[in-house]
């Protein structure tokens, strides 16, 4: 028998579309209970919380969250 994927990998597969989980800025994460340490290699969509106040994502690294800029269009 094959190896069991996680449901993540399912959802991929399948064509669902994953979601991430969306705030105003790591504050709002934070009192929300999702917090760098406890879920490292977490991606969420910041919707201020960029540099300036812009939208980005933040990536856990175990211990903070890093910011990735959003930037131009993909191509």
């Amino acid at each position: 028998m094959g190896k069991l994927l996680p449901r993540s990998f399912e959802r991929i597969r399948s064509g669902e579309q994953i979601v991430n989980p969306s705030f105003t800025n790591v504050a709002a994460a934070n009192a929300a209970g999702i917090t760098a340490a406890k879920f490292p290699r977490r991606i969420i969509y910041l919707s201020a919380g960029g540099t300036g106040g812009i939208p980005c994502l933040a990536v856990s690294d175990g211990t903070n969250w890093k910011q990735v800029a959003i930037g131009v269009n993909a191509i």
